[in-house]
């Protein structure tokens, strides 16, 4: 059986996005996330700013800043513990400035701990443009 890291590098990161975005749920927002690279614990991604993400200002909508923690909190969860994507417990965001539509965002998330029930990471969201911090969440997931 392989594992996540080596998926993503036969079928490219992207592959990897599937569960996310093809069943046509909730996460189907997250469509035009691409995945830069993913190392044990850390996944780079980015993201363009669009009508799908964007709220009633044509800034990124927290509930997508909310769903981008989550995801790629969980996809390096995923890049040690392959395995075990876990659930939600503790979900946390610090919305720091807006992203404008038309804008593109980058978006690393880092597993700081993983232990036998419970798995920690940290996500920072920053612009493409000027790699200011945008918004960083905290999310912690049971196993």
């Amino acid at each position: 059986m392989a594992n996540f890291i080596s998926r993503a590098k036969a079928g490219g990161a992207n592959a990897l996005l599937g569960a996310f975005v093809h069943q046509g749920k909730f996460d189907k927002c997250m469509a035009k996330l691409s995945v830069l690279s993913i190392d044990s614990g850390v996944v780079k991604c980015q993201m363009p700013v669009d009508k799908e993400v964007s709220n009633f200002y044509n800034t990124l909508h927290g509930g997508a800043t909310s769903t981008l923690v989550d995801v790629v909190g969980t996809m390096a969860v995923l890049s040690k513990q392959p395995l075990k994507p876990g659930v939600s417990v503790d979900l946390n965001v610090s919305f720091v400035r807006a992203a404008k539509m038309g804008s593109v965002i980058n978006i690393e998330g880092k597993l700081l701990k993983l232990g036998r029930k419970l798995a920690y990471t940290q996500v920072d969201i920053t612009s493409a443009e000027d790699g200011k911090l945008i918004a960083t969440g905290r999310h912690t997931k049971a196993l």
